[in-house]
């Protein structure tokens, strides 16, 4: 038996090539084993083509319904006059749930948008295994029961019982690494993990990417430690040393 297992999942597949790229070397190269992926973003094809093709990847919907960037604009895959709620006046996501949230956004309008989308990437050949939601929206009034139900309905994992966050540490590390790998080091034997981080390369496409107040360049260094994260050769070392077992999200109780 391991010492302790990791569910190691990067999120956002399909948002952009860079992170598409990070996240299948991060899995051949290095210990992530899931992916949530966003059918309604601009590179979902590009992603599905990559991922059919590595058997022991498991790939989950990451269910979207907003979009934070101020670069890379979308909105719903079922067209913007079939779900009104869920899009503002130029037919794209809001930027953040609460945005959404102050719109009184139609729930049966979320599930039929989140189902569509299942059905796109089942129709491009995955065998999507479980669902995640992008910038957790499931504290809409009323949501949560729909979502739960929906997941049953289609044979997807949602919400698994027994995960655990990683343990918070103090200190000063010369690196996000350095840091992970002390939070690793306090972590329970016998528990099973979960981290999700969201990798993507510093490139010339992330660098010019912004959400919020970033400045271009923030976020293409913070998802590149990201990548890093699964993928780092002291990362990988340390899962083999000290009986670490990444996992996918099929193999919980």
């Amino acid at each position: 038996m391991p010492r302790i297992r990791i569910v190691t999942r990067g999120d956002d597949s399909g948002s952009c090539q860079s992170a598409n790229r990070a996240i299948a070397d991060a899995f051949k190269e290095g210990v992530l084993r899931n992916t949530s992926i966003m059918v309604s973003a601009p590179v979902f094809r590009e992603a599905a083509r990559m991922y059919r093709g590595l058997d022991d990847l498991c790939v989950g919907l990451h269910a979207t319904i907003t979009d934070e960037w101020n670069t890379h604009r979308w909105g719903p895959v079922l067209g913007a006059e079939k779900v009104p709620s869920l899009v503002m006046g130029d037919g794209t996501f809001f930027k953040s749930t609460q945005t959404l949230c102050d719109n009184k956004p139609d729930n049966d309008e979320i599930i039929a948008e989140i189902k569509a989308q299942l059905d796109i990437a089942r129709g491009e050949g995955l065998d999507i295994e479980y669902m995640d939601t992008h910038m957790a929206f499931s504290w809409f009034e009323g949501l949560e029961p729909l979502l739960q139900g929906f997941a049953k309905s289609e044979g997807l994992i949602y919400r698994p019982e027994g995960l655990s966050k990683l343990p918070s540490v103090r200190g000063e590390f010369s690196d996000p690494i350095e840091r992970l790998m002390a939070r690793f080091d306090v972590t329970e034997p016998g528990r099973t993990y979960l981290l999700v981080a969201h990798p993507c390369y510093n490139d010339e496409e992330v660098r010019q990417m912004t959400y919020g107040d970033n400045l271009p360049g923030e976020i293409a260094r913070d998802r590149d430690w990201q990548r890093l994260m699964f993928m780092d050769e002291r990362v990988v070392k340390y899962f083999h040393e000290n009986d670490v077992q990444p996992i996918h999200y099929t193999d919980l109780p």
